[in-house]
C-alpha cells in the first residue's frame, strides 16, 4: 500500500511539474503569437522582414547554443562542483567573463561583416539593414549571461524560473513592438530595436543574479585561468562534445536559408511564419519537458535512473504526438489565426501552409532528440549523439543539393526530417543499450551484496 501511495504521489508530481510548465510556456507562446500577427499585419513578407528574420539567426543561433548544448554540459559539471566545494563552483566567475567576452568579440565580428552577411544571404541592400545588422549584434553578451543563470537555475531545480529566463526577452520584444506602435513610432528598424532591448534588459538581470547566488572572490588575473581547474577542465571536454553537435546545428539551419533563398523572394519569411507555428509544440512543450528530464534524471540515482529515462521518454513522446496532430489537422485556421491580417494576402497563406507539416515533422523529431541527447550526457555518452547529429547533418544537406531546383521548397525541410529521424533511432538504441547495461550491474551489484550477506 505504502508503494502505491508513493507512485501516486510520484505521479501526482510529474503532472503538475508538466502543467506548471506547459502554463510558464503558454504565457509566452501567447505573447509570440501576438507578435508574429502583429510583424504580419505591419511588414507582411517583404525584403525588410527577410533582413530581419535571416540576421536575427545570428544571435538566435547563440542562444540555442547557450540554452541546449552549453546547458547539456554545464548542469551536471555545475551540481558535481556544489557537491565538492559546500555549494559553489569556484569556476563560474572566470566562466562569466570569458562568455562575456566572446559575446563581445562576436558583436564586433558581426558589424564589421555586414556588407558579406547582406551579400552572402542574398538581402537588398540598404542603410535599415545594415543598422538591423548592428543592432543585432548587441544581443551576443547578454545571450551568454541569460544562459548561465537559467542552467544555474536548472542545475539547483528551479526549472520554471530557467524556462521564464529564456522566454522573458521575447516577451519584451513584445511589449517594446506594441508600444513603438502605440506612441507612432514603429519604422523598418522597430524589430531590431525590440529584439536587442529585450536581451539586454533580461541579461543585466542574469548578471545580477549569478553574482549574488554565490560568494564572488576578488578579482585577479589567476582567476581567469579556469583551465588549471580539473573539474573545469572535465566540463570542457563534455562542452567540446555538445559544442561540434551545436556547430552542425547552427551550419545546418544556416544552409537550410541559404537553399529556401535560392527559391524566391519572399520564401524565407514565409519559412519563419511556418516554423514559428510548427515549433509550438517544441518551445511551449518539448524544450521544457527537456530541462525537467535534464533536471530529474541528474538528481536520480544511477540505479533508479533507466527506469526515469523510461518513464518520461514515453511521457515525451506520447505529448509531442498529441501537439503535433491539432497542428497538422488545423494548420489552416491558425495561420489565418494568427498572420492573416493586414498585407499578408491568400498566396502567403498557402505558401506557409506547405511548410508547415514538414516543420511539425521537425518538431517531433528534434524534441524526442533533445531528451535522447540530455540522457546520453549525463551517462557522459554525449560524444556518440554527437557523432550521429553530425551524420544526418551532412546527409540532410547532400540531399537538399540535390532536391533544390527540382522540386518545391518544402522537400528542403524533409530532408532533415528524414536524416534526423535515422539519427533518432540510432540515438535511442544507445540509450536502450546503455539502461540495459546499468541494470545488468545494478542486479550485479546486489547479487554480489547477497553473496556477502
Amino acid at each position: 500500500m505504502k508503494i502505491k501511495k508513493v507512485f501516486s504521489r510520484g505521479r501526482v508530481s510529474t503532472m503538475i511539474l508538466i502543467g506548471l510548465a506547459l502554463g510558464v510556456s503558454g504565457i509566452f507562446k501567447i505573447a509570440a503569437f501576438a507578435r508574429e500577427a502583429f510583424i504580419a499585419a505591419r511588414f507582411g513578407l517583404s525584403a525588410i522582414t527577410d533582413a530581419y528574420f535571416a540576421l536575427q539567426q545570428f544571435p538566435i543561433t547563440l542562444a540555442t547554443y547557450m540554452y541546449g548544448a552549453f546547458a547539456l554540459a554545464f548542469v551536471p559539471a555545475y551540481l558535481q562542483a556544489r557537491k565538492r566545494n559546500n555549494e559553489t563552483a569556484a569556476w563560474i566567475p572566470g566562466l562569466l567573463i570569458w562568455c562575456f567576452l566572446a559575446g563581445t568579440a562576436l558583436t564586433v565580428l558581426m558589424s564589421l561583416g555586414s556588407s558579406w552577411l547582406v551579400g552572402t544571404l542574398h538581402i537588398q541592400n540598404s542603410i535599415d539593414v545594415h543598422t538591423t545588422v548592428v543592432l543585432l549584434s548587441l544581443c551576443f553578451a547578454p545571450i551568454t549571461l541569460i544562459g548561465i543563470w537559467a542552467s544555474i537555475c536548472t542545475a539547483r531545480g528551479h526549472n520554471l524560473w530557467a524556462m521564464s529566463m529564456t522566454g522573458f526577452p521575447y516577451l519584451l520584444m513584445t511589449v517594446t513592438l506594441f508600444g513603438l506602435y502605440a506612441i507612432g513610432r514603429l519604422n523598418n528598424l522597430s524589430l531590431p530595436i525590440s529584439m536587442t532591448l529585450g536581451f539586454i534588459i533580461v541579461g543585466a538581470y542574469s548578471l545580477v543574479r549569478i553574482v549574488l547566488s554565490q560568494p564572488m572572490p576578488r578579482f585577479n588575473v589567476s582567476s581567469l585561468a579556469i583551465w588549471r581547474d580539473l573539474h573545469f577542465r572535465a566540463f570542457l571536454r563534455q562542452l567540446g562534445a555538445s559544442s561540434v553537435e551545436n556547430c552542425g546545428f547552427a551550419a545546418n539551419q544556416f544552409l537550410l536559408i541559404y537553399f529556401l533563398s535560392q527559391t524566391g523572394t519572399g520564401v524565407i519569411s514565409a519559412n519563419t511564419c511556418a516554423m514559428r507555428i510548427a515549433t509550438l509544440g517544441y518551445t511551449l512543450l518539448g524544450m521544457p519537458l527537456g530541462q525537467l528530464v535534464q533536471g530529474r534524471l541528474c538528481t536520480v540515482s544511477e540505479d533508479e535512473r533507466p527506469a526515469a529515462f523510461r518513464r518520461w521518454f514515453v511521457i515525451v513522446v506520447v505529448l509531442m504526438v498529441a501537439v503535433a496532430l491539432p497542428l497538422f489537422l488545423f494548420r489552416y485556421p491558425i495561420i489565418r489565426l494568427v498572420y492573416m491580417h493586414g498585407k499578408f494576402q491568400d498566396t502567403a497563406l498557402q505558401t506557409v501552409a506547405s511548410l508547415m507539416p514538414a516543420w511539425i515533422a521537425y518538431m517531433v523529431v528534434m524534441s524526442i532528440n533533445a531528451v535522447l541527447a540530455r540522457y546520453l550526457f549525463i551517462l557522459t555518452r554525449g560524444s556518440v549523439y554527437v557523432r550521429q547529429q553530425i551524420f544526418a547533418y551532412v546527409a540532410a544537406n547532400l540531399l537538399r543539393i540535390v532536391v533544390t531546383g527540382r522540386f518545391d521548397a518544402y522537400w528542403i525541410i524533409w530532408c532533415s526530417v528524414g536524416a534526423e529521424g535515422c539519427s533518432l533511432l540510432l540515438n535511442l538504441r544507445t540509450c536502450l543499450t546503455a539502461s540495459r547495461e546499468q541494470i545488468a550491474k545494478t542486479a550485479a551489484e546486489l547479487e554480489a551484496l547477497t553473496e556477502v550477506a
